[in-house]
């Protein structure tokens, strides 16, 4: 929180063009015709470690990925403790594909900095908000997000955060099987809470899935799709694991 606040006060995301925006997330999922169910994300690092990919391998990376098709991609602004970059989010918005700006957004100039990016898509984690980090609540940053004609992905974790989330105006919900206050991963989340609670948006599993099998479980649960990004970069081939988590 306190890196993504210095981020904003240092200009970071300051930025004057803007480039043409990257396909619909919610024109892509839980429609008939449905391409793919997998999102995948470029992180070059982690609370939890660095990937062992250098950030020089982006485009040779991004390449491989979005020849394996996968629904959209997911992509890291944040250059401190993820090692990512707008700069990222611009290249990847250029492929043709639905493009989410993977961020601590807390300030508005995140979401302007993603829409200059040509990314579809903002992610906006409810946590942040149920804990009054932000002045401001989540509906006002998903104004904010389509006022500028992105779509509002917002994170939960917890039932409590889902039926707040359900009460806003997110376009799609992300359900985060990774506890932020433990660092703990836990796929059981997604079940549990599409199971207890009635779906009325697009959803995505997010976090903890490293096979096909477990892509499928999520999807069985009522997922829409799942979003992978540390299994993905940890392999020594990227596209390859990508293509075992789509095809199996």
């Amino acid at each position: 929180m306190s890196n993504a606040r210095a981020l904003v006060l240092e200009g970071y995301y300051d930025l004057d063009d803007r480039l043409p925006m990257a396909p619909s997330f919610l024109e892509s999922l839980g429609v008939a015709g449905q391409v793919s169910d997998v999102i995948a994300e470029i992180k070059f690092a982690s609370p939890e470690g660095e990937s062992g990919k250098p950030k020089s391998a982006f485009d040779g990376l991004l390449d491989r990925l979005v020849a394996a098709r996968p629904l959209g991609l997911s992509v890291l602004a944040e250059p401190r403790v993820f090692g990512g970059h707008l700069d990222f989010v611009r290249r990847a918005a250029g492929k043709g594909l639905p493009v989410l700006m993977k961020d601590v957004v807390v300030d508005e100039a995140q979401i302007d900095a993603a829409a200059a990016c040509g990314a579809s898509a903002v992610l906006l984690i409810e946590s942040i908000f149920q804990r009054d980090l932000v002045p401001e609540p989540s509906q006002a940053f998903i104004d904010a997000a389509h006022d500028r004609g992105l779509d509002a992905i917002l994170e939960v974790h917890t039932l409590e955060e889902w039926d707040s989330a359900v009460g806003t105006d997110a376009d799609i919900l992300g359900i985060n099987n990774r506890d932020l206050a433990t660092m703990e991963v836990d796929l059981g989340t997604t079940r549990r809470l599409l199971g207890a609670r009635r779906k009325d948006r697009p959803t995505i599993a997010m976090s903890g899935i490293g096979r096909r099998d477990q892509v499928e479980s999520m999807l069985r649960a009522g997922a829409d799709a799942v979003l992978v990004g540390s299994s993905i970069m940890a392999h020594e081939d990227p596209g390859k694991k990508l293509e075992e988590l789509l095809h199996g």
